[in-house]
């Protein structure tokens, strides 16, 4: 069996999407022959066989920010990805297409047309558009991959046949074997309640309304924020303005194999997405046993059942989020019952079995 994934990201590219492409990439090449078609990255090399997946990387431009790309980056990429894909659908007698997101699925169902190969969709965030071309393209999919039941109720209402919800998965050996304290000291950090966020730093993402919460909140709290994106200079500015810059830390982007070190030091992690498709950094946060206080958005509702595995607040409220956070400092029971319930649940995120779900529907289109 032969697999194309034309895909714009790949790591170390990052985000939950990206880190999903990779498990499965790297899961299916120990059956497959596995193909990925990619845009160009600083630093990395345009040809490599990584873990057994041969990986073309192929646009206009390079990207350096590994968090954020401008849309010149992605329209200039997308014919590169395309042509690169075509070449070697034909070339390898490629059986199968596995894309990920809208503008990868449209680069599949224009293969599609044009060699026959079918192809399959995963989408991880929960998307808004009815569009005619988004229609098109997952009603044209032989599968439509939901990360959530939410996503899978997207796909339902633009007439898509055939659903299967398939989450993302985490690697629970990644969060062991890691020193808090030491992790801490190198962080200069002492006796604070440290909360951390892991997120683009994009509107989407609701830090603002997390930067606020911390105001509404004594000196005792601190918050860690990791990620990139377009808002970091606004959110710096809040934080000045609501004289907090003492209090938070924006550490910019980290690498992903360095996510454990980073989450292990906290007291509490905290997602205040407006719009969350899946949410692959709360369940690394619960890995790292880690109390979790996410929004009632989206996937994030099938990772945390309220006040049993986490806390669940509503979007766009500082004084929830801030009131959830006082619960957990001052209720250690309640934190330790929400922590063992969360850890024991992640199971069912096992990477093996995502992968063999997975590779059971590129079977049935060989």
């Amino acid at each position: 069996m032969k697999v194309l994934m034309p895909v714009l990201h790949y790591p170390p590219v990052i985000g939950g999407l990206e880190v999903w492409t990779q498990n499965i990439a790297q899961g299916a090449a120990k059956k497959a022959e596995v193909f990925v078609v990619t845009g160009k990255v600083k630093n990395e090399p345009e040809k490599q066989i990584l873990n057994k997946v041969n990986i073309v990387r192929t646009s206009l431009l390079h990207l350096s920010n590994l968090s954020h790309s401008s849309l010149i980056y992605i329209i200039s990429a997308l014919p590169f990805i395309f042509l690169k894909s075509l070449n070697l659908v034909k070339k390898e007698k490629i059986n199968i297409l596995h894309c990920q997101s809208f503008l990868s699925g449209f680069i599949g169902y224009l293969l599609f047309k044009l060699t026959g190969v079918p192809y399959i969709v995963t989408v991880q965030r929960l998307e808004q558009s009815r569009s005619f071309f988004r229609r098109l393209v997952y009603n044209n999919a032989k599968v439509c991959i939901a990360a959530s039941s939410k996503i899978k109720e997207y796909f339902e209402n633009i007439n898509c046949k055939n659903i299967v919800v398939i989450p993302n998965g985490i690697d629970l050996k990644r969060f062991q074997n890691s020193d808090r304290e030491i992790n801490r000291k190198k962080l200069g950090l002492k006796n604070e309640f440290v909360i951390i966020t892991v997120a683009r730093l994009e509107k989407v993402k609701g830090i603002k309304y997390l930067i606020k919460a911390l105001a509404l909140l004594n000196d005792k709290y601190k918050l860690l924020i990791i990620g990139d994106g377009s808002e970091r200079k606004s959110l710096e500015n809040l934080a000045k303005e609501l004289n907090l810059q003492d209090r938070i830390r924006f550490l910019g982007e980290i690498p992903n194999e360095k996510i454990p070190e980073y989450l292990l030091v906290g007291d509490c992690f905290v997602l205040a997405s407006l719009r969350e498709g899946f949410g692959i950094v709360v369940l690394e946060a619960m890995a790292s046993r880690l109390p979790v206080i996410a929004t009632k958005v989206g996937g994030l509702l099938d990772l945390i059942e309220n006040e049993k595995t986490g806390i669940l607040v509503e979007p766009e409220n500082p004084e929830q989020i801030s009131q959830a956070l006082f619960k957990l400092r001052s209720q250690p029971e309640l934190t330790k019952q929400l922590v063992s319930k969360a850890f024991l649940g992640l199971n069912r995120y096992n990477w093996n079995n995502i992968v063999k779900g997975v590779y059971k529907i590129y079977g049935k289109y060989i």
